[in-house]
């Protein structure tokens, strides 16, 4: 599986610690995604700031040959402040440049498109899906606006949904992102991620949800989207129906911010408690 996007720089300011580490959708996916069974192979521009950064993802066997180190710019920076609640603000620091067609080989059949700051643009997108047989989208890159101070804020078009849809199989919103009811989904699979709240997802004319919640320790939320999308989609390449794909993927987020940073080692025991628990509360009615 490809995934598309900047990897970043996080400064992460939780109440009463802080710390820097490397983010953005390619890190949560190939490092979250491979203790599940994946092969995630990042396609992203980084700065020479990003370099020190990259032993890690060595270390884990992830291939960085999708990577490309770009002189001109320094790697896409966000600060991260997260309240008692969990509940986040980011402010855009600085910015890589756009990712170009000449950037990505699509050597597989399942593709992520996962922008953090308008790096994809609709035309790279249309081009992707001409390579791929599975495209996912997140569309966070594509909602978020960035005011003078960088402070991001999410200004989506009514259609936008609609639009990602005509170029996707799987398109991923946040809660926040959509400020209109979702429509009837047919033959496409669309997610909404609800933060602790879990998802919901339209599929085949119905919408399925949690009834109930699974207590976790919040530890770091911070890319549990990103593994959310990452995760459904891999699970849906393996061919499993899009039910099951979707407990185990919202199960695989779940499990994810129990842990700190990109780097951290998941409960397999946790894992699969969570996943029978969904499994439990999940329930469906006509879209």
């Amino acid at each position: 599986m490809l995934v598309i996007g900047h990897m970043t720089i996080d400064e992460l300011e939780f109440p009463g610690v802080s710390r820097i580490s490397p983010g953005g959708p390619p890190t949560f996916c190939s490092t979250y995604l491979k203790q599940a069974g994946f092969i995630v192979k990042p396609i992203s521009v980084i700065g020479v700031d990003f370099k020190p950064a990259l032993r890690p993802y060595e270390e884990l066997g992830i291939d960085l040959t999708g990577v490309k180190v770009e002189e001109s710019c320094r790697t896409t920076r966000f600060r991260i402040r997260y309240d008692e609640s969990m509940s986040r603000k980011l402010w855009l620091l600085s910015r890589c440049r756009d990712i170009k067609l000449s950037d990505i080989t699509v050597n597989d059949d399942a593709v992520v498109i996962n922008p953090v700051a308008g790096e994809v643009s609709w035309g790279l997108v249309e081009a992707i899906r001409e390579r791929a047989r599975l495209v996912s989208i997140d569309l966070q890159g594509f909602t978020r606006r960035f005011l003078s101070d960088g402070l991001v804020i999410n200004d989506n078009s009514r259609n936008i949904i609609e639009l990602a849809l005509t170029h996707s199989d799987v398109v991923k919103v946040s809660a926040d992102e959509v400020n209109h009811e979702v429509k009837h989904v047919k033959d496409k699979v669309l997610v909404v991620s609800m933060g602790g709240n879990l998802a919901k997802m339209y599929t085949n004319g119905k919408v399925y949800w949690f009834d109930g919640n699974v207590k976790v320790n919040v530890v770091d939320p911070t890319g549990a989207g990103d593994v959310l999308i990452c995760s459904l989609t891999g699970y849906l390449k393996m061919g499993l129906n899009p039910l099951d794909a979707f407990i185990k993927a919202v199960a695989l987020a779940t499990v994810r911010v129990t842990v700190n940073g990109p780097f951290g080692r998941i409960d397999p025991w946790l894992l699969d408690q969570v996943t029978g628990e969904l499994s439990r509360l999940v329930r469906y009615s006509e879209a």
